[in-house]
């Protein structure tokens, strides 16, 4: 967001369902839902509220065609339950998520650019996990999910000793490009088990990775994932090439 945006503060949650608006320099005080069609939201702030049920600061699952531009995402009330974006069939440009569990839930149809994803909010407890600790990652896609992009941003997780993944995933036919990523236990993790069957038309193109994964392992692939393009991917700190991708479940 550029600096000296004038902000405007809505307090309470709210439901975007007129097709067609955008929404410019709002500075959200509650949860945000999209059910109407080709909304945008530019220079605004999502901060969410205090909750306990699970619950992201933007959630456009039951829209269609969102875009987020020059935006950040940060919870004003962090919790184990609260994700920054849960996003489809939506465009994020340029926006600043952090402080969530995890950054954005990609659903089919989601593209991620030029954005910076670092600092997510780790607890010990955390009712999804059964009450273990949390299970961070900066991008997460589940089964059934297709056509997810990462474009041009950096994904850090290495602030987290415990996070997972800067993406994990098991999204079909996805674009990972010319992104920075770092951290998590491996930082990328494609794992078919939440798809139910072999997951495919996965492309890792020209990113830079660091070396602060756990288990020194840029790339994971579960025994049913594969890779239609791995070419390009470098360590940042030399530029040589990082080693081929692990694979087991």
């Amino acid at each position: 967001m550029p600096d000296g945006t004038p902000l405007t503060v809505v307090t309470g949650d709210q439901v975007f369902s007129g097709n067609g608006q955008t929404v410019v320099g709002k500075d959200f005080h509650g949860f945000v839902k999209v059910t109407g069609n080709d909304i945008t939201f530019r220079n605004c702030v999502f901060r969410g509220r205090a909750t306990s049920r699970n619950a992201a600061l933007l959630d456009t699952e039951d829209g269609s065609g969102t875009i987020v531009e020059d935006s950040e995402f940060v919870p004003s009330n962090p919790s184990a339950t609260i994700d920054g974006i849960w996003a489809k069939n939506t465009k994020i440009y340029r926006s600043d998520i952090h402080g969530s569990v995890d950054g954005v839930k990609a659903f089919s149809d989601t593209l991620v650019q030029d954005s910076y994803i670092h600092d997510m909010k780790r607890f010990g407890s955390d009712p999804n996990q059964g009450g273990g600790a949390t299970h961070n990652d900066g991008v997460q896609s589940f089964g059934d999910i297709a056509r997810v992009t990462l474009r041009h941003n950096t994904i850090d997780m290495s602030g987290l000793k415990d996070a997972n993944a800067a993406y994990q995933s098991s999204a079909r036919d996805s674009l990972i490009e010319g992104n920075f990523l770092d951290g998590g236990g491996c930082t990328l993790n494609f794992s078919h088990k939440d798809a139910g069957t072999s997951i495919s038309g996965i492309r890792v193109v020209g990113n830079r990775f660091g070396r602060h994964s756990f288990y020194q392992c840029p790339i994971l692939l579960s025994t049913k994932s594969f890779l239609s393009q791995n070419s390009g991917n470098v360590w940042k700190d030399t530029g040589e090439a990082i080693p081929a991708p692990q694979r087991h479940d």
